[in-house]
């Protein structure tokens, strides 16, 4: 079994209004797990998330990919991600604007103004 460094716990945002609508994992680079999603929207995937996304690339806009948590790889991932869908499940929770701090050296403070989850999945 080939283990990563680390795991990524990512979220998709609509760069138009900051609204939060995917949260996802990976090991790879958050640039190319993004053109992923993109290629896949592409490619007619009829998951509510790439609905969502062809509707930005109609507008001629791309989803912004930020970290949410770096996981080790040794680490449960999969709970992870399920921690992040709950709290971001629970808006009402959550006070908005939500600054979200810079989790690696390339990223900024992020500002998520509101929630409206399109994951298929409970994550894991």
């Amino acid at each position: 079994m080939v283990r990563v460094g680390r795991y990524l716990i990512y979220g998709l945002l609509d760069p138009r209004d900051g609204s939060l609508h995917y949260i996802g994992k990976t090991h790879k680079r958050r640039e190319w797990r993004l053109a992923e999603h993109i290629q896949l929207a592409r490619d007619g995937d009829s998951r509510p998330v790439y609905d969502w996304i062809r509707s930005l690339l109609e507008a001629g806009v791309e989803p912004e990919i930020f970290v949410w948590r770096r996981i080790p790889a040794d680490a449960d991932w999969q709970q992870a991600e399920r921690d992040a869908i709950a709290f971001w499940s629970w808006p009402e929770a959550i006070p908005f604007p939500y600054v979200h701090p810079p989790q690696t050296p390339k990223s900024t403070e992020l500002v998520i103004r509101s929630v409206q989850l399109e994951n298929a999945t409970q994550g894991g």
